[in-house]
């Protein structure tokens, strides 16, 4: 009988697993990146999670949070999509002025309001980055590495990834995961990353290992292991091979974590059905509460789009801010009802806002800076940078004030652990919202 190398058995094994055994980032050493062996061992393991959601496509952020000192402007540039002031919801911690509050929030996050109230929202407003770019990639990507307006070379790897890489567990195949696949944001030579799809019931969907003989299972898997350990000729395909053993032991740890979670036999706030969105949170929470193993990833993404309104604005918009309003209710209120609200924070980015006025279309063209939400227990809420200013503008946009990796610096020197500056490539000021 012929001799099964290991590299053969994972080729039938982890192709037998379909398209949702993503594997992880592979664990090599890459130009450039010496620090990750310098730093390696300045692990980080506090059990906080981060939660990344992305709104893909550049939220309308000027109706999401709607000036109110400046309304008069506001509807007379918008005619054919401004919220109605009647119907503008309190935004908790806002700036007044003699007075009256000079921001408030839209009517479609009006789930969220609770969670809002309490206190436990921070909106940061008219952030960005020098020199914006209005093209949907380069500001995504801009927002992907923190690393804005860098050459191609130099945004080879996301923030989180070279946090990661810097400072979290390398023997964990699942310190970062990415809902639907791995996002650049999680992306860097050294770090661990999976992609795992999620189900309507918001269980990991063909993230598993499958083999001839379902009996044999665990024999075949430790086999995988030792056989044929030889060094291969072709570089990176060794470790290749260990990004698929990571990733089939890790498609076991997902698969009991997400079998032991308990659900509430009488939710606060159900989560809502018939969206993906719904079905990747719903997947988050049952990987975060669960004990039995506990997986301990530290740091997962999700993104949901359709948020580049260029028209049909006031009925989209609508529809897409509902849907993140309920999702993260459900989601936060999920989260309490298993005692793991403490140690969670959800990050809101989009990768820029939208012009000031809008089209003929009843739509909105790309704009510039925009808010940036970070929700949890442990967050300080209320509203921090400046009011976006509708008149005095730069190049007929929002001009921005908070560089967003002050946010980035804040979130890893006071949730996720380590040093910024080696990860962000400088030093940030940080608003104190956590």
């Amino acid at each position: 009988m012929s001799k099964q190398t290991r590299r053969d058995f994972i080729r039938t094994g982890a192709g037998a697993a379909g398209a949702g055994l993503v594997l992880p980032v592979l664990n090599r050493t890459a130009a450039g990146t010496t620090i990750v062996n310098r730093l390696a061992d300045n692990q980080v393991g506090n059990g906080q999670v981060l939660v990344i959601l992305e709104l893909a496509g550049g939220n309308d952020g000027l109706n999401t949070v709607i000036p109110l000192r400046q309304y008069q402007t506001y509807a007379s540039l918008r005619t054919r999509i401004a919220i109605p002031q009647s119907q503008v919801l309190p935004l908790y911690g806002a700036n007044t002025f003699n007075g009256q509050p000079t921001m408030g929030l839209t009517p479609y996050f009006e789930s969220l309001l609770p969670v809002f109230n309490a206190g436990k929202v921070a909106v940061i407003q008219s952030a960005h980055y020098p020199n914006p770019n209005l093209s949907h990639e380069s500001s995504r990507v801009n927002y992907y590495t923190a690393r804005p307006n860098a050459n191609s070379a130099f945004q080879g790897s996301g923030w989180i990834g070279r946090h990661s890489a810097l400072f979290g567990n390398r023997e964990n195949a699942l310190d970062t995961i990415g809902i639907g696949g791995v996002n650049k944001t999680l992306y860097a030579a050294g770090a661990k990353a999976a992609g795992i799809t999620a189900d309507a019931q918001g269980n990991p969907q063909g993230y598993g290992f499958n083999t001839t003989n379902a009996g044999d299972r665990n024999n075949q898997l430790n086999a995988a292991k030792v056989i044929d350990e030889s060094d291969s000729p072709k570089p990176y395909v060794d470790e290749w091979e260990t990004a698929a053993i990571d990733a089939i032991a890790g498609a076991d740890q997902v698969a009991a974590a997400a079998a032991s979670y308990t659900p509430i036999s009488d939710p606060v706030f159900p989560y809502p059905t018939g969206n993906g969105f719904y079905n990747g949170l719903r997947l988050i929470a049952k990987l975060i509460t669960a004990t039995s193993p506990n997986i301990g990833t530290r740091v997962f993404h999700i993104s949901t789009g359709g948020f580049d309104t260029h028209a049909n604005q006031g009925t989209d918009h609508q529809t897409l801010l509902t849907r993140v309003s309920t999702g993260l209710r459900a989601f936060y209120e999920d989260l309490v009802a298993h005692n793991a609200a403490d140690k969670v924070i959800v990050l809101v980015w989009t990768e820029f806002g939208r012009r000031i006025a809008d089209n003929a279309s009843a739509g909105t063209d790309h704009g510039t800076a925009n808010n940036m939400f970070v929700i949890g227990n442990t967050v300080k809420g209320g509203v921090y940078g400046a009011d976006p200013d509708l008149i005095d503008l730069q190049n007929g946009n929002l001009r921005w004030s908070v560089d967003f990796r002050s946010i980035y610096a804040e979130i890893i020197s006071k949730w996720l652990g380590g040093e910024p500056a080696p990860v962000l490539d400088g030093s940030y000021s940080q608003l104190g919202f956590l």
